[in-house]
């Protein structure tokens, strides 16, 4: 038996297990010295000085591609290049100051490491653990200058990640009405397309894309469809299939609500309720992805009423877009001269109360 009443496998082990505690302390107090470059904070606003340089690009893009909603994106993008600047000069600034400050703790930390370095183990137990003290004060003083140095640039940071998140979800409703199986008539402009799954449909629940235009609300199935595999499992040739299982008016909306799902993990409910007589059915529920249900419910909300038209991009749109293309019908019946009712918003044909005589709204006319 070995001294102190424990085996040498004892010893050696607790041997072992103070050796690895020194070399532990010496490589946090140098990786704790190293944090003083505030490496973090710089790359992130840097990040966003990159990002902010796409989201020019981008706002651009969507106004080429047609988008007149959010028209607040050109100031808003105004308002983050404006921030911009100051913002890099802060966080340097902050950063240094912090680093100065810091210096001498962390030049004496990295003193005491190498003094410790190459020693016995034993030798060096009871300052492995001050060491590591002192490198975790040293930490805490550095996370808290970067705190610092994050909220002091917090404006510009939110203002950009919320330009970037905005313009994410712009293009992706231009690409799903670009891929969509139906055609857009001309003065019928892309909203906001949701990935969505409709628990109440007909044909049971069926995942898709809720699409929204100023006219018109539609959920397409979407189906990705092997064609081919290879070695059995694997799918080589795949299809996306797209079936429109609901197209109706924003006139014959009647209602929408929001709701919530879940103990734990909430699933994000939109609620349509139809008018009668509209051939669609009376409720549909979307499970939603990646927005809010009460964001969703707003946004129906704004379309209904009509506030949407006070999100219209006011400047100057391509030459080939179909933004303020004129919408023409007839004031009377062409059979039985009767006054006809304005079409509702997305109709391209009007119905004679009188004689039922069907015409034509006549979409992109002078």
């Amino acid at each position: 038996m070995a001294k102190g009443g424990g085996t040498k496998q004892d010893m050696l082990a607790e041997r072992a297990m103070v050796e690895l505690q020194v070399q532990a302390a010496i490589a946090g107090a140098q990786s704790t010295a190293a944090k003083l470059s505030f490496d973090g904070v710089l790359n992130d606003i840097n990040a966003r000085g990159a990002a902010l340089g796409k989201a020019a690009e981008d706002v651009a893009r969507a106004r080429a591609r047609g988008y007149i909603w959010a028209g607040d994106l050109e100031e808003r993008l105004r308002a983050a290049q404006s921030l911009a600047q100051s913002a890099v000069s802060t966080a340097r600034n902050e950063t240094q100051r912090a680093a100065r400050e810091l210096k001498g703790r962390a030049d004496a930390l990295l003193a005491r490491a190498s003094r410790m370095s190459g020693r016995p183990a034993h030798a060096v137990e009871s300052e492995a653990r001050s060491l590591a003290v002192e490198a975790s004060g040293l930490s805490s003083a550095i996370d808290a200058a970067e705190r610092r140095a994050r909220e002091s640039v917090g404006p510009f940071v939110t203002s950009v990640d919320a330009l970037v998140s905005k313009l994410t979800s712009v293009h992706f409703t231009l690409d799903s009405f670009e891929q969509a199986s139906f055609r857009l008539q001309p003065e019928e402009n892309p909203v906001l397309a949701l990935k969505a799954a409709w628990s109440d449909s007909p044909q049971g629940e069926r995942e898709g894309l809720l699409l929204f235009t100023a006219h018109r609300v539609r959920f397409e199935h979407t189906e990705e469809v092997v064609l081919e595999r290879s070695f059995i499992f694997f799918a080589s040739r795949t299809e996306t299939r797209r079936a429109l299982l609901l197209d109706g008016l924003i006139g014959q909306l009647a209602a929408s609500d929001d709701a919530e799902r879940g103990v734990l993990f909430k699933d994000q409910l939109l609620v349509l309720q139809f008018r009668q007589g509209s051939n669609l059915p009376p409720r549909a529920t979307f499970k939603l992805e990646g927005v809010t249900a009460k964001e969703a419910d707003t946004l129906v909300e704004q379309l209904r009423t009509g506030d949407m038209q006070r999100a219209r991009y006011q400047g100057p749109m391509p030459t080939n877009s179909n933004v303020g293309v004129p919408v023409r019908w007839p004031s009377k019946c062409e059979t039985c001269g009767a006054a006809l009712t304005p079409p509702v918003r997305g109709q391209n044909l009007i119905a004679c109360e009188y004689c039922n005589a069907q015409h034509p709204v006549e979409l992109g006319q002078g």
